[in-house]
């Protein structure tokens, strides 16, 4: 059974990374409009870089592994940030999911052990 609170928290901030819409979070979460209008008010549920970092290497938590493309992801993020991210700065921004023990990566292969956002 998932807590209601963290799901709201979790839409709130996937509804903040870019392409994704109000009305995919909150069929993702099963909330309401309003819900996820009142839970984006928190200042939380802006994402930071390493958050954006790891929505597109998980297309926004949907896929638990894959191949790790660094320079894609860094493309990826300087189209967001236009702050002529690198592979090694993508790589680096990935590192507290690693530490956390959220994020696995094994050579050229990652496996997201917990659910992202």
């Amino acid at each position: 059974m998932s807590d209601p609170d963290l799901d709201l928290a979790r839409a709130a901030k996937l509804s903040r990374i870019p392409g994704v819409t109000l009305a995919e979070a909150c069929e993702r979460y099963a909330i309401t409009k309003s819900a996820l209008t009142r839970a984006r008010r928190d200042p939380a549920s802006q994402p930071t870089l390493a958050e954006l970092a790891i929505a597109g290497l998980t297309r926004n938590g949907t896929l638990t592994s894959g191949t790790l493309d660094l320079a894609g992801l860094a493309g990826w993020i300087d189209y967001l940030n236009h702050d002529g991210c690198t592979a090694d700065e993508a790589r680096r921004l990935l590192d507290p999911f690693v530490t956390s023990g959220q994020l696995v990566i094994a050579g050229e292969r990652w496996t997201l052990a917990r659910a992202w956002p």
